[in-house]
């Protein structure tokens, strides 16, 4: 069967039965006269199966080992049922505590200082946190995985010394890694994501320093399914932390200088270094993002 009936079917999309086939997940066999992907009846089982586990939101890796005949199901399953089981917990002291907020008046000043000191105690802190931090982890991990540049150990002038310096950063960060495609524009798969690549030139101390820079292919699927609130407040953490607190000494230089002269005082100077630090910082950030993200 095709692709359209292979998500008939299974009732898993059409771009996620690519991303499992990408994955290694699914093996579909060749039609030899068109080359179209042609899908058995354990193919689909296996997406039923892959469907089924992440229902239960089972994380991939554990998912591609039962697959691979690494890991016994009863074992992950007891596993995801004891992670599942420490989410229920956070999740349950969330909704406890909205309850409590939705109890609560506006000019109570007693009870939302009751709210806050139960919220405030260690293992309240702890479960409602942890799911953040979780989160947290997920999108960082997201935004390396979409691009990522490295600084390769020869010149890469061709496209032999190109795929060379794949394999050894691949070899140097264990990663698993196909090249699909040879070139000085190569194409290949991390993991089963898949890159497109680029070797550029810079300049350290006069000389030319090669820099490679992947980028993913479908970063869409590499995105992490959290609310766009959250995605906004982790991207600012996630990059905008250094400014923070340059800033915040900043407004503290500032409040302590209370109008006396710039330079005649050595807080004025220290938030004149401040003031260039910064700058610097901000000039330095916005290269290595113009760097990973503009088109070329």
């Amino acid at each position: 069967m095709n692709i359209k009936q292979a998500e008939q079917h299974s009732g898993v999309s059409k771009r996620n039965i690519r991303y499992y086939e990408q994955e290694g997940m699914i093996h579909p066999s060749r039609n030899a006269e068109n080359d179209y992907r042609e899908y058995s009846q354990d193919d689909i089982h296996r997406l039923k199966l892959i469907r089924a586990m992440r229902m239960v939101d089972m994380p991939l890796d554990q998912i591609r080992m039962i697959l691979a005949g690494e890991l016994e199901m009863q074992q992950a399953a007891a596993e995801q049922e004891l992670r599942l089981k420490q989410k229920e917990q956070q999740l349950q002291t969330a909704i406890r505590f909205c309850r409590e907020l939705g109890e609560l008046s506006k000019s109570s000043a007693e009870d939302i200082d009751g709210i806050l000191n139960k919220m405030d105690k260690p293992e309240n802190v702890e479960r409602l946190s942890q799911k953040w931090l979780q989160d947290y982890k997920k999108y960082a991990k997201a935004q390396h995985q979409k691009v990522f540049t490295f600084i390769p150990d020869d010149a890469v002038t061709t496209p032999a010394e190109f795929t060379m310096a794949l394999i050894r950063y691949a070899d140097q960060n264990d990663l698993e890694l196909v090249i699909t495609k040879e070139g000085m524009y190569p194409e290949f798969t991390i993991d089963g994501i898949e890159y497109t690549a680029e070797r550029f030139y810079g300049r350290s101390y006069r000389f030319p320093v090669a820099t490679i820079r992947c980028t993913a292919k479908h970063p869409e699927e590499l995105e992490p399914d959290l609310p766009k609130g959250k995605k906004i407040s982790m991207r600012l953490l996630h990059y905008g932390w250094i400014y923070g607190i340059v800033i915040l000494a900043n407004v503290v230089l500032m409040l302590r200088i209370e109008g006396m002269e710039l330079l005649t005082t050595w807080e004025g100077w220290l938030l004149l270094g401040s003031v260039l630090a910064i700058t610097g910082v901000s000039i330095y950030r916005f290269y290595l993002f113009a760097y990973n993200f503009r088109e070329r």
